[in-house]
């Protein structure tokens, strides 16, 4: 009553006409009517609305159920037999792999793929000892002879997305060339080599910070050395230590000088073309039709001291890798992901980002991105987001950085590396053993279409993991997680260069419930996820089909055949 008298005062305060107070009263009245009748009617809407979604959820629930029974009418031990399926079938369906539908022929040869790693598992006893030893399935006696390693090398695998030019000439071959006339070595002060430099006259090239040796000619150790203890000094260094090494930095420090070695050989004029033929040559004698290539572009040079340029450099792989297409239709090609060493204090990468501009400018169709190789030292190295010149380069050059692959004592700074790389926006993130520990993390990749470059005989060698079954890249392939097989340097462990790791990955990383799906998929995500355009994909796609169908029905034939002759 005090509010109305209230409104009273003020009524007639204004002293509006009589006439307009009972219009006004009158629509305050069908208005409060209209708010009752809202409030009754939503109310009674929601109820119907709550009872219409229940209704539902029953009739969804029904039809879930086989027709003609439902979960009420099934003993316990029924419901948990279909519960416990439903679980399997629905991890089934999340790994990588799971969705792919083969065609009635793909089925056959996936049962005949099966039957030969489990026998093969049983003969080689793969497993073994494992615990206690290096792998046993590692040991090239064993590895080579089993029959699915066979059937693995046959297999077109389509495209390797994470492989170094150094990691790329046997080491035989490698020896070979130390052999060569004009060959000069930089020698330390422990007799190790530093450099090698094909010259006619001693070589003026000056020390640099990372090292220090003195240039004497090659040919002068074999007067003082037997061959045999030359080779094997010079064997030991172009391949990893089998017993490892005491920190991440020595070990960075080997793979340091064994670029700087090989490069040092490979790089004199006469052998770049002939080196890069000879490693195009094995990439396809493995079942490899695509190739994105890191390198750091050595600089050409000829026995008078006379220096190459980068594009230069860059024009000799382009060049020999359309002689090689010309000879072999079904190769795609080679694309580039420059990569130079990363400094400790990066006081070198205002050049290398010229260096990745130029390269884009003048080969903008073999020119894919651009990475900062570590050689597994994060932990000593800048993280890659105090680098604010990839922050103005990032929208103009693609990043396929290495993050997250290293063991530190404070391990946050290679995952922290991990965050930078995504935030940089690179496309794949190379050897992220550390991943699955960030699950935010995972989730930007997943949405972002991020895939990891795995090369699971690197992270053995390099002392990441022993046991394959515990690598993580276990966990992202259950997950469905896009996953691509990388091979990193595989003649410094002298492997194939992908067969030995798409051995590793199908029979220790995935163990048993890897199948043909999976390996088909592997191969699709070396297409998927790489830097090729929608129209190169597609004819990179068509051309690895073509290789995979006649595949599929060779590896049938000759299965059956076998089978045939043991009746």
């Amino acid at each position: 009553m005090e509010n109305l008298r209230s409104q009273d005062v003020q009524t007639t305060r204004t002293s509006p006409p009589p006439a307009m107070r009972v219009i006004h009263l009158d629509l305050n009245e069908e208005e409060s009517r209209r708010e009752m009748a809202a409030s009754k009617y939503g109310g009674i809407c929601f109820h119907v609305g709550i009872a219409a979604m229940l209704c539902l959820l029953v009739v969804v629930l029904l039809c879930s159920a086989p027709i003609g029974e439902s979960d009420s009418f099934r003993s316990s031990e029924e419901r948990y037999a279909r519960q416990r399926q439903a679980y399997l079938n629905k991890e089934r369906r999340q790994r990588m792999g799971g969705e792919i539908v083969l065609s009635p022929l793909e089925e056959e040869a996936n049962s005949r793929l099966m039957a030969i790693k489990q026998v093969d598992e049983e003969m080689h006893h793969l497993w073994r000892n494992y615990h206690s030893q290096a792998p046993p399935f590692l040991s090239h006696l064993n590895i080579s002879d089993t029959n699915l390693y066979a059937v693995l090398k046959s297999m077109p695998k389509g495209g390797l997305l994470h492989v170094h030019d150094s990691g790329m000439l046997r080491t035989d071959i490698l020896i070979d060339l130390t052999y060569r006339d004009n060959l000069w070595v930089c020698v330390n002060l422990d007799q190790g080599f530093e450099d090698f430099r094909f010259s006619r006259n001693f070589p003026h090239i000056p020390p640099t910070q990372d090292y220090q040796c003195n240039w004497m000619l090659m040919s002068n150790f074999f007067e003082f050395e037997a061959r045999d203890a030359f080779e094997d000094r010079i064997r030991k260094s172009f391949t990893v230590r089998p017993e490892g090494y005491d920190s991440a930095a020595e070990m960075a420090r080997h793979l340091r000088r064994q670029q700087r070695l090989i490069h040092g050989l490979i790089a004199f004029r006469p052998i770049w073309s002939d080196f890069i033929f000879s490693m195009l040559h094995d990439f396809y004698n493995d079942g490899v039709q695509y190739v994105e290539l890191r390198s750091s572009l050595p600089i050409m040079y000829d026995l008078d001291g006379n220096n190459s340029t980068i594009l230069e450099t860059a024009e000799a792989i382009v060049s020999v890798t359309n002689i090689f297409k010309d000879s072999y239709k079904d190769f795609y090609g080679v694309k580039l992901i420059y990569a130079p060493s990363r400094d400790f204090n990066d006081s070198r990468l205002d050049e290398y980002l010229a260096n990745a501009r130029l390269l884009k400018l003048h080969y903008p169709n073999f020119f894919a991105g651009f990475d900062l190789n570590t050689f597994g030292d994060e932990c000593n190295l800048p993280l890659l987001g105090q680098d604010t010149q990839l922050l103005k380069i990032n929208k103009d050059i693609d990043f396929y950085f290495h993050a997250g692959e290293s063991q530190c004592p404070d391990s946050l700074r290679p995952d922290s590396n991990l965050l930078d790389a995504l935030l940089l926006g690179s496309k794949r993130i190379g050897n992220s053993v550390n991943l699955p520990f960030h699950p935010e993390i995972m989730k930007g990749m997943q949405i972002l279409k991020v895939a990891v470059e795995i090369c699971p005989l690197s992270n053995h060698y390099l002392q990441y993991f022993n046991d394959f079954r515990q690598h993580p890249a276990a966990y992202l392939i259950a997950a469905g997680f896009p996953v691509v097989i990388g091979s990193d340097y595989p003649y410094f462990w002298n492997s194939a260069p992908l067969t030995d790791d798409f051995y590793v990955a199908f029979v220790g990383v995935v163990s048993g419930w890897g199948n043909l799906r999976l390996l088909k998929q592997f191969a699709l995500n070396s297409f998927l996820y790489s830097s090729l355009s929608e129209t190169e994909r597609n004819v990179a796609v068509t051309k690895w089909r073509c290789n995979w169908n006649r595949w599929v029905s060779n590896f049938v034939n000759i299965s059956r055949d076998s089978d045939a002759n043991k009746s």
